[in-house]
């Protein structure tokens, strides 16, 4: 691939990165949800997914984020729907 210069503004970025992690928390989350309706993804491999999702978001720095509380919040929530799919 090409490297390529984007002249891109701060919203720019921060939406370009808000977007990517939507996309990423989806897809890991629908590959989560078709495992476990398969019995594949055991309750505790659901549950150290979680944690190893939800440990950046509690790092010293990220914590106090009003935004990153608020993914927490919704990680948390999705991965109870998560839980509720066998």
């Amino acid at each position: 691939m090409a490297e390529q210069e984007h002249d891109l503004t701060a919203q720019q970025l921060l939406e370009a990165q808000q977007a990517l992690d939507v996309a990423a928390f989806n897809g890991i989350l629908s590959l989560a949800i078709i495992l476990r309706k398969r019995n594949l993804l055991s309750d505790a491999e659901t549950e150290g997914l979680h944690d190893i999702m939800s440990k950046p978001l509690s790092l010293p720095g990220n914590a106090d984020n009003p935004v990153v509380q608020d993914a927490q919040q919704n990680l948390d929530h999705l991965f109870a729907l998560v839980v509720g799919h066998r």
